[in-house]
Order: C-alpha cells, then sequence, then structure tokens
C-alpha cells in the first residue's frame, strides 16, 4: 500500500479549488481559535466563527 502525503501552503478557498473531485481523503484543520490568532485570521470572534468557516469546508 503506498501513503501519498502533500502539504500545500495558500488559502485554502483558492488552494483546494484546484483538485480534481475526489482526490481529496482527508483534510485535517486547527480547532476554532481564530479569535486567539488575530494576526493570522483577523480575529473571528467564536459567535462567527462557523459562518466564516462554513466556505472553506465546502
Amino acid at each position: 500500500m503506498e501513503i501519498k502525503h502533500d502539504l500545500y501552503l495558500g488559502d485554502c478557498e483558492e488552494v483546494l479549488k484546484t483538485f480534481p473531485d475526489n482526490s481529496v481523503d482527508l483534510i485535517f484543520t486547527s480547532p476554532p481559535y481564530a479569535d486567539q490568532r488575530k494576526k493570522t485570521y483577523g480575529g473571528i470572534h467564536p459567535d462567527h466563527y462557523v459562518e466564516w468557516f462554513l466556505p472553506k469546508a465546502e
């Protein structure tokens, strides 16, 4: 059994659009700490996290 792994750097909403359908088995994300990472995510309040994250999960 061959195990393949790749790492991609970029905006997930853009990078994932370039992947062929049915080519990804798993996507691992960080927990919803966006409010604590204001410099990285712009400070997403926990009450708005799901609305912010859903477009990325599509």
